[in-house]
């Protein structure tokens, strides 16, 4: 009788111990693993080790579940995110939420790698469109007048009619239509030697200049009397300064009437004087 009395008295502090320590008992699942208690401290759920998931709370059932998901691909963007784990109650990941640090770089390097992906898939779709469109062209008219040697107008062609040109492909096309866009139109297929000396790959450009006309009614001239400085700089045959000297003409003289004003201007010559003639427009209305 009294051996049994010592017994209980021995085993029943031992249970209130355990009990009291938050350890994990058979059919629980605790965040806490030790006598001491989970140590919390900064983890990324996204790539921490099995041993560091358990130093800070989680169970050895939580811990599998979290790498089970990492396994087939799953990762957590944010730590809100992270209450998504399976078996996690929500009173445990609130005392983890603070302690919850992901690496956000990976992510934005994905976003970075899908952006360039959409945009290769885009320049290749409109390639197919070109080589659809070609071979359409191809089947009609046959091979000889694929790429037939014709006169196209500068100011009015699109791509695929320039594209009917031997030696000018999808890039070359777009950049003459873009040179086009930023002079407001070409008065001389010499024009198209100007892009020639800016990029290696047109330097054919100034070759094919025969097989163009420019019809200099199409050109659309910058109101000089109502555009702003910065409209003035942005033609391809004013530099900021030369903008900002016409600008400040006309501001003290009110209205410019004509090109013949701005020859007083010394920082533009009477060769920048001869190319500006048919893109400045000095009417008032």
């Amino acid at each position: 009788m009294l051996l049994l009395t010592v017994v209980t008295i021995l085993v029943v502090p031992r249970r209130e111990t355990a009990a009291m320590t938050g350890m994990e008992t058979e059919g629980q699942d605790s965040t806490s693993h030790t006598a001491a208690g989970p140590v919390l401290r900064p983890f990324d759920p996204n790539t921490a080790d099995s041993l560091t998931l358990r130093s800070v709370g989680l169970s050895e059932r939580q811990t599998h579940n979290l790498l089970q998901y990492r396994r087939k691909g799953g990762r957590w963007r944010t730590a809100d995110d992270f209450a998504r784990l399976y078996g996690l109650s929500d009173s445990a990941f609130q005392a983890l939420r603070p302690y919850i640090a992901i690496d956000t770089l990976p992510f934005r390097r994905e976003k970075e790698i899908r952006r360039m992906l959409r945009d290769s898939a885009r320049r290749a779709d409109s390639l197919l469109r070109d080589s659809i469109y070609r071979a359409q062209y191809k089947e009609k008219y046959g091979e000889r007048r694929l790429k037939r040697d014709t006169i196209l107008d500068l100011n009015t062609a699109d791509t695929t009619e320039m594209m009917l040109i031997r030696g000018i492909g999808p890039y070359i096309a777009r950049c003459i239509i873009r040179y086009r866009e930023q002079l407001g139109g070409y008065y001389s297929p010499e024009q198209l030697k100007e892009l020639a000396g800016e990029d290696a790959r047109l330097s054919g450009l100034d070759t094919l200049t025969r097989y163009f006309v420019a019809n200099a009614d199409s050109i659309h001239p910058i109101p000089v009397n109502r555009s702003s400085m910065r409209r003035l700089a942005n033609h391809p045959y004013l530099n900021y300064s030369q903008a900002e000297a016409i600008y400040e003409l006309r501001r003290r003289k009110m209205n410019l009437k004509s090109i013949d004003e701005i020859r007083r201007i010394e920082c533009i010559s009477t060769e920048d004087i001869e190319r500006l003639k048919p893109y400045l427009d000095f009417s008032t209305n």
